[in-house]
């Protein structure tokens, strides 16, 4: 962060509404919808939350129990990584790839990194 400039600590709601824009922009995916409404009234500082990481991919696997939806996860690690990097939902590729490093610790389920993949983003 540079000096004298102070980026305002976002809330959940605000970190997973950023996510989950960059990840289903057209608002078509069911889980990913799921996910954003699970925490649209979340007004908590982001880094307040006690394991956020863990909250954030517990929700997605109440949502997703099978699995099936790669793009939910890639919404729970972007508002992870978000939650840590305000301002910076500019760059989606980024995001993405920083959330998944984070999240997964370089490791993400076969599903997210065939996703990831997809998309054309290396992580």
């Amino acid at each position: 962060m540079k000096p004298g400039n102070r980026e305002t600590i976002p809330t959940i709601s605000e970190a997973v509404r950023e996510a989950t824009a960059i990840v289903d922009p057209e608002g078509g995916d069911t889980a990913v919808i799921g996910f954003f409404e699970s925490f649209e009234d979340d007004d908590r500082p982001a880094t307040a939350a006690e394991d956020l990481k863990g909250v954030l991919l517990s929700t997605v696997q109440g949502i997703d129990p099978e699995g099936d939806d790669p793009a939910a996860l890639a919404a729970a690690a972007a508002a992870f990584w978000l939650a840590t990097n305000p301002g910076q939902a500019d760059n989606g590729d980024h995001v993405l790839r920083e959330g998944v490093r984070l999240a997964f610790e370089g490791s993400p389920p076969e599903p997210l990194a065939e996703w990831l993949n997809n998309r054309g983003i290396d992580f």
